[in-house]
């Protein structure tokens, strides 16, 4: 009797321990078999852009400074064709200024006249050496000024006032001397400190000039990145203050030199805005620049291409006759990506079911390597948890649209 009970008991423990054998193992192979994941392959618009983040800022924000003051001609002592002798006049301002031959020469050609106005650097005349070169002569070239060069400007009267809009061009102060100040640029007049009787120097500020219908955002690009933007580029913008409205724009300049931080370069990218509407200057901005774009595209998620041995390739679900799933290799060949899809020109046919990574368990490794966003393939066997994909929308980080 004691036997048969001995027996009894190694038959029992036997048995649960086979039972829970086999049911561990079906419960470890439903849970991987609930861990793999497909996606089809689909047709449609593949878009690849750089973004970046910045903030709203005037193109036209500057000083307007008494050195911009235009003089007004006198009288021009020389006229086309004239021979002249280094120091001779050849125009005088009403304020008493004189511009002196600063070599000796021919006068070929005579561009102002009494009455005219010329601000600082414009072209006078021009004057042939005896070798036979041009050379022009601008205000500010050999002149003698009839006052010490500490002396001020006076203001005469004054134009406008802080809040006026003003076009380029715009009379904001003439000077007891005749000279007058223009507004260089169009804009709203931030600021002006001076009034009627005021003693100007001719490096003081006199006004300040903001545009605020053509404004910008600037934003930090990668260098990984940096490569691929050109001025001209289109580029589609968003506000957090305006969370429902895009606004369009345009690259108009790349930084030629970035700025590091831990070892990372980034890049400033300037993007005029088309149409700011309400735009402030000072809002947080994102600007999305488009690089490529691709209509009717087959694409794939990033992570469903593998690349070993310099081959690239996706792994293919397929039914068996007696209904057994199962993959296969297929080789494919790419085009443009972006960070979430990439394009496969080769390999693949609209509606292919192909096989994302899946979520392994410690100690598994996923075999192959995944093509990394932007493009890039990384070879060799997994290393990491690849991220997971959800067939039910497009993920994060990339456009796409449907024909």
């Amino acid at each position: 009797m004691k036997k048969w009970i001995i027996i009894s008991i190694v038959i029992v423990v036997i048995g649960g321990a086979t039972g829970w054998f086999l049911l561990g193992k079906k419960d470890q192979s439903q849970n991987v078999a609930a861990a793999v994941q497909t996606t089809t392959a689909q047709k449609g618009k593949l878009e690849v852009e750089v973004t970046g983040a910045g903030s709203v800022t005037a193109i036209t924000d500057q000083d307007v400074t008494a050195t911009n003051t235009i003089l007004i001609v006198d009288s021009v002592s020389v006229a086309s064709g004239d021979t002249v002798d280094k120091g001779d006049t050849l125009v005088t301002f009403k304020n008493g200024d004189v511009v002196t031959a600063p070599f000796d020469g021919d006068i070929t050609k005579v561009s102002v006249k009494s009455g005219s106005g010329a601000s600082q650097g414009t072209i006078l005349l021009r004057m042939e050496d005896e070798d036979e070169i041009t050379s022009p002569i601008t205000r500010g070239d050999s002149s003698v000024s009839s006052d010490s060069p500490s002396s001020s400007l006076v203001v005469d009267t004054v134009s406008v006032k802080e809040g006026d809009v003003v076009a380029a061009g715009a009379t904001l102060v003439t000077f007891v001397d005749g000279s007058i100040l223009k507004s260089p640029v169009p804009g709203t007049i931030t600021s002006f400190p001076i009034a009627s009787g005021d003693s100007v120097q001719s490096s003081e500020t006199v006004a300040h000039i903001t545009e605020y219908r053509t404004l910008q955002t600037t934003i930090s690009v990668d260098e990984l990145d940096i490569t691929k933007v050109q001025v001209g580029q289109a580029a589609e913008i968003t506000a957090s203050a305006f969370k429902d409205e895009t606004f369009e724009g345009k690259v108009t300049k790349v930084a030629t030199e970035g700025t590091s931080s831990n070892g990372v370069s980034t890049f400033d990218i300037t993007v005029q805005i088309t149409d700011p509407k309400n735009l402030k200057i000072g809002m947080s901005t994102e600007a999305s620049i488009s690089i490529e774009s691709k209509e009717d595209a087959l694409y794939v998620p990033v992570e469903a291409v593998y690349s070993s041995k310099g081959e690239k390739y996706v792994l293919v679900s397929t039914t068996s006759n007696d209904s057994t799933q199962s993959t296969k290799k297929v080789l494919v060949e790419t085009g443009i990506s972006n960070d979430t899809y990439v394009e496969v020109t080769s390999g693949l046919a609209e509606g292919d079911s192909v096989q994302i990574p899946r979520v392994q368990s410690s100690g598994n490794t996923a075999q192959g390597g995944m093509m990394m966003p932007g493009g890039n393939f990384r070879e060799g066997n997994g290393g990491g948890t690849p991220p997971a994909f959800s067939g039910g929308g497009a993920p994060s980080g990339g456009r796409q649209g449907e024909n």
